[in-house]
């Protein structure tokens, strides 16, 4: 079963424990992330949209899904001879690369003070589940490299290609009242990959991207009844 299976199964599961009488959230932010792996450094914007289903006053499950502008860092790569009678015997080079991020998280957030429905005063909560990180990396080799001739360092390749991460996602935040069932709220996130399937796209596979961001946004809450 893939990983997307899993999710939506997963998001089903959540939608099933919602009671006759349901309260839920939508929510958006905006957010500047960070990518802390070493060898793909970047900070970019993005948002996020969130659902949230408040299941008891001091306990919300949620989803949502975050998208970012397109990560930049530049390296120097290494191209080795694969013969001994090949010249030049090595020579090194500049890789221009991006990293497009999408996420996808589901998990539960507890409210320590407050609630998600107090009005009259500040919200504080911690936040956990697990995320799906899908990414685009590419890469732009600044000189030609006859890969039957040369292996490049770590075997990066030129071009582009896609990759997956499943994460460990954690969160606090607090929430402020500005109007009616409105909630304005700032967030700090970090997510951690747990798996590190090789790409060669990427310059660091392991623990990589290990990335945080900061986030600021509006909460609006609903109640209804079936």
């Amino acid at each position: 079963m893939n990983a997307g299976k899993i999710f939506t199964l997963f998001f089903l599961a959540i939608l099933s424990t919602l009671t006759s009488r349901a309260q839920f959230s939508l929510a958006t932010d905006i957010s500047l992330l960070h990518n802390f792996d070493g060898q793909q450094p970047f900070t970019v914007i993005g948002q996020s949209v969130h659902g949230q289903w408040h299941v008891e006053e001091k306990i919300t499950l949620y989803a949502f899904f975050t998208y970012h502008s397109n990560g930049k860092y530049v390296n120097n790569l290494m191209a080795s001879a694969k013969s001994s009678g090949t010249q030049p015997q090595s020579f090194t080079f500049t890789n221009r690369s991006e990293m497009r991020l999408r996420h996808l998280s589901l998990g539960l957030k507890k409210y320590f003070l407050g609630s998600y429905k107090k009005l009259e005063k500040i919200n504080l909560y911690a936040a956990g589940g697990f995320g799906l990180i899908m990414g685009t990396a590419s890469n732009n080799f600044t000189t030609p490299v006859d890969t039957a001739l040369y292996t490049v360092q770590n075997n990066i390749l030129n071009g582009s290609g896609d990759f997956k991460r499943l994460s460990f996602d954690i969160a606090t935040g607090l929430e402020v009242p500005v109007a009616y069932e409105i909630f304005a709220f700032s967030e700090v996130r970090l997510h951690i990959p747990t798996t590190s399937y090789p790409n060669n796209y990427l310059l660091k596979n392991n623990q990589a991207p290990f990335l945080a961001s900061v986030n600021l946004g509006i909460r609006i809450l609903f109640n209804y009844e079936r």
